[in-house]
């Protein structure tokens, strides 16, 4: 059976390296949001075969010194939840940790994942995938800014 293109989505939180958002300790700040629509596969055979690709980028600017130099940002995928981090099921994690390699620093994170959604996922007509940015970084610190750009993109596809 060929492949069928069922649904292509794009998130841009910021378009260039102007932003300037805190990133802070626990905080878990939503920076992606897409709703695949799966409707025209939805109960019928193709359903179980539904395949999902997530990418994008999430660029950061850190001012680091001796007291961060082990500041890590983690990015976190999740599926079928809110805008409030816990609220779906967790489907990827990535760890960036650019360590001291000077001050005043931008690092872009590129996140490629894959998603497998299961056929009642497919039959409800439409899957909801959320990226999360948060910083091990002390709060009140203001070493780790979200500075852009930041996009988060996601096509599905099934046979």
């Amino acid at each position: 059976m060929a492949e069928q293109f069922v649904d292509l989505r794009l998130s841009q939180a910021l378009n260039s390296s102007t932003g300037s958002v805190e990133i802070f300790e626990t905080q878990f700040l939503l920076i992606g949001d897409i709703g695949l629509q799966t409707v025209s596969v939805a109960n019928t055979p193709l359903a179980g075969s539904v395949k999902v690709m997530l990418n994008g980028t999430a660029t950061f600017f850190e001012n680091l010194d001796e007291s961060n130099a082990n500041a890590r940002v983690t990015l976190v995928i999740e599926k079928n939840g809110g805008d409030t981090f816990g609220s779906g099921i967790f489907i990827y994690e990535e760890l960036v940790q650019p360590g001291l390699v000077g001050v005043d620093v931008s690092f872009p994170a590129v996140i490629n994942c894959a998603d497998l959604p299961t056929a009642d996922e497919v039959n409800a007509g439409q899957i909801r995938y959320t990226l999360f940015i948060t910083s091990d970084t002390p709060q009140f610190s203001d070493n780790v800014l979200l500075s852009g750009p930041v996009t988060f993109n996601g096509v599905a596809a099934a046979g």
